[in-house]
């Protein structure tokens, strides 16, 4: 009859811990730094199976958004995070695969109830893309405004944060990241005349968090100055290029003579290839790597860039697919 009770007593005791012990497990979850591939395609066509570019990084219950490739709203819901709880967007440059995904979330933002600004960090030629943004999604907005009478103006819950950066610059510490861009090579050698709004650029950004420094390189080609800015970062989510599946492709859908010549040196040159990818790996000293923004044809297989990358980089190496889940 003693044993008998002491064990319930036992039971009891354990049974009353379990909420305790998955509060706490629940608390370690929300301040759990992760990142997830919300899109792993590169370039602006449609890809079967893959979303344009998009990753989220997510620490301390807060949740930053590094570009807004089309579908980016539906990868976050199938993420499980609510468009209007994204605390920052921060674009890498302005090609349309890293932005087309926009207006959709900042349209779908407003209508899940967003109260708190949503800056948007990017290039020069930023500040005229959100407003053209708003512009278009403000003929919704009126329509839906007959429903919606309460909510703020959508204009003023997107803030452009146009910033014109070329070594590396803190753009903000908001006691949970540190956050800094640097230019990098993607438009180097082939780019547009200037605009209004000056030249184009393309940042990579680093964020110094709790769990270590995470690098998002964007589209960019072989850069010294960003092995450097991301110098023994806890991982790198890189882009990166075939060139002999890409030209295939290319001609394929009509590209050739001097057209054909021109997008092939953007490809070798504007692009990480997977030798000069591992090659920045490991002159940066970075621990994990994380594939994503696949520049390459149909048929290529994203694991068959694992051996060349090899030949330079002994760290970890993740094959990024859409959805992909990276704690750190």
């Amino acid at each position: 009859m003693e044993w008998n009770r002491r064990s319930m007593i036992g039971l009891l005791g354990a049974t009353a811990a379990l909420p305790i012990r998955l509060m706490a497990q629940d608390a370690m979850a929300k301040t759990a730094a992760k990142v997830t591939l919300l899109g792993t395609a590169g370039g602006p066509p449609a890809h079967v199976g893959r979303s344009q570019p998009a990753s989220l990084l997510q620490i301390a219950g807060k949740a930053y958004l590094i570009d807004a490739g089309e579908n980016v709203g539906q990868q976050l819901a199938r993420a499980d995070v609510v468009a209007s709880k994204v605390n920052a967007t921060l674009l890498t440059h302005l090609h349309w695969d890293h932005t087309l995904g926009l207006d959709y979330l900042m349209a779908t933002g407003w209508m899940r109830g967003r109260r708190t600004p949503m800056p948007i960090w990017g290039p020069p030629g930023t500040d005229l893309l959100v407003g053209r943004t708003l512009q278009a999604i403000g003929v919704g907005e009126a329509i839906f405004r007959a429903q919606a009478d309460k909510r703020p103006p959508l204009a003023s819950l997107y803030p452009a944060r146009e910033v014109d950066v070329d070594a590396p610059r803190q753009l903000f510490d908001d006691g949970t990241v540190k956050v800094s861009a640097i230019a990098n090579t993607h438009f180097a050698r082939i780019r547009s005349a200037p605009h209004a709004y000056g030249i184009d650029k393309a940042y990579s950004y680093r964020f110094e968090t709790s769990a270590g420094a995470i690098i998002f390189t964007g589209d960019t080609g072989p850069s010294e100055r960003l092995a450097g800015f991301a110098k023994g970062a806890a991982l790198m989510v890189a882009e990166i290029v075939d060139l002999s599946s890409m030209e295939a492709a290319l001609e394929a859908a009509g590209s050739k003579g001097e057209e054909l010549h021109i997008l092939m040196q953007h490809m070798e040159h504007q692009h990480l290839t997977a030798d000069a990818l591992g090659q920045l790996a490991a002159q940066a000293g970075v621990k994990k790597l994380a594939l994503s923004h696949y520049v390459m044809g149909r048929d290529f297989n994203p694991a068959d860039f694992v051996a060349p990358l090899r030949r330079h980089f002994s760290g970890e190496i993740i094959v990024g697919e859409d959805l992909a889940v990276i704690p750190l």
